[in-house]
């Protein structure tokens, strides 16, 4: 049968067909029809992420925002290596589709990074019953307390323990509140430090207030019972009233050896000059043990508390002569404190002499002749001292100097200790004189007075 023949009788009607065929074509039909309507129903749709009711972003396909939140929280379960819930609650919504709004996966994703939070099960420290720190695990928590006491114990033997009840309690707990073990350390010991001022002379609570940028109610409401009129030099006072947040107590115990200063006993000999001194025996210093318990907080030594005390060895005195004898004037010249520091008589005596002031006595000594301290002393002065010439002052404690002046020679040196009668130079002629003699002055705290009330 040529094709022709054949298509002119045309197909079998839907009747004649056989009843598996005839359900087959229909379950087609009603297939195509739903999956055209589907189709329809959806090419106008997409899905809006919705973070605690506000719209994130809309994305065309609900799978690539499932996929998004999970890669989300797949980062986070790596980085902290263990389960992670989204803090948020979070919705994909159908919505009808604007072109426009739609975001790719990589936007949506950059979205939900600014807003998601995530919780773990964690572990808080705890302080009176406050979480003020997060750690990702036990052992973390655990690390910090040990690192913590470890950072303020001032012994091996030291006990370490808080002020505050510090506990450890696992919970879930924000990723963004999680710290770790060093940056706590540092955040415990930064607010651990209280700014104090120790008060200097002249200071007052205005300048103190000022000077640190606080204010006087600030300074007042810090140390509680300080009265600003009782104020004294040396003491310290807190410029905060902030607290710490935790107070490591370090306490121990040590034994040392000390010391006992050697007593000083002074014998008076009334033959030396007022204000000289002489060891006569250095004697020696002791020795004991003491026992001390050390308290600490925060660092700070608080306390030093002397549990017991034994002498090893007994400290022998020291004797120190001191001499009584003081320099005054005498009536008659010769019979006096001083010792003649030149031979030869007064050429010139103390008093108005040509129109000024004389204010010491010239000796006419020969040239050369020995000069020698009226007394002991420390010179203070021994060189060339303008119209004196060569000159050397002895001071003799008390604030009496002798002077020695127009020199030849100079036979002691600034700082030398001297005795009475030591040969100190030789007359001359030098500085502003008509001769050879010694011009000898007595000072007394810097005044001039007549040298024959004290030879």
């Amino acid at each position: 049968m040529s094709l022709r023949e054949t298509a002119g009788k045309g197909l079998p009607s839907f009747n004649k067909l056989p009843f598996k065929m005839r359900a087959g074509l229909l379950a087609a039909a009603v297939l195509l029809i739903i999956t055209s309507f589907v189709h329809i129903l959806n090419f106008n749709k997409a899905y809006a992420v919705v973070v605690d009711g506000k719209t994130i972003a809309t994305v065309a396909s609900k799978h690539d925002a499932d996929a998004v939140i999970e890669q989300l929280i797949d980062q986070q379960e790596k980085k902290y290596g263990k389960p992670v819930n989204i803090v948020q609650n979070i919705t994909i919504e159908k919505v009808s589709k604007d072109k426009k709004m739609l975001v790719s996966s990589d936007q949506l994703e950059q979205r939900l990074k600014t807003v998601l939070d995530y919780k773990i099960q964690g572990a808080a420290v705890k302080v009176n019953g406050k979480v003020q720190f997060a750690f990702k695990s036990r052992e973390e928590a655990e690390n910090f307390i040990k690192a913590l006491k470890e950072e303020y114990k001032t012994a091996e033997n030291a006990v370490v323990k808080f002020e505050e009840k510090v506990e450890i309690a696992e919970m879930p707990l924000q990723t963004d509140k999680i710290i770790n073990v060093q940056s706590a350390l540092d955040e415990v010991k930064k607010e651990g430090r209280i700014p104090r001022y120790k008060v200097k002379e002249g200071d007052t609570l205005w300048d103190i207030a000022v000077n640190n940028g606080v204010s006087v109610d600030e300074l007042l409401a810090a140390n509680p019972g300080f009265k600003p009129e009782l104020m004294q030099i040396g003491q310290v006072i807190k410029l905060s009233d902030k607290e710490p947040l935790i107070n490591v107590v370090c306490i121990h115990e040590k034994t040392v050896e000390e010391k006992i200063e050697a007593p000083v006993k002074i014998k008076r000999n009334p033959n030396m000059l007022q204000g000289k001194t002489k060891v006569i025996e250095p004697g020696e210093d002791g020795l004991k043990k003491v026992k001390y318990r050390f308290i600490a907080k925060n660092g700070e030594q608080t306390e030093k508390i002397i549990l017991d005390e034994k002498v090893i060895k007994e400290p022998t005195a020291r004797i120190v002569e001191k001499g009584t004898r003081m320099l005054v004037a005498s009536r008659n010249y010769g019979g006096g404190r001083l010792a003649k520091p030149a031979p030869g008589g007064i050429v010139s005596a103390f008093g108005p002499r040509w129109g000024r002031m004389h204010e010491g006595v010239d000796l006419g000594a020969a040239y050369g002749s020995p000069v020698v301290a009226a007394d002991s002393g420390k010179v203070i002065r021994a060189g060339w001292y303008g119209n004196y010439g060569k000159c050397v002052d002895i001071s003799h404690g008390n604030g009496i100097v002798t002077r020695y002046a127009h020199l030849s020679k100079i036979k002691v040196k600034v700082g030398q200790q001297v005795k009475r009668n030591q040969v100190i130079g030789n007359v001359g002629t030098t500085g502003r004189t008509t001769g050879p003699h010694l011009h000898f002055e007595v000072r007394v705290n810097g005044r001039p007075v007549n040298p024959v009330n004290y030879m």
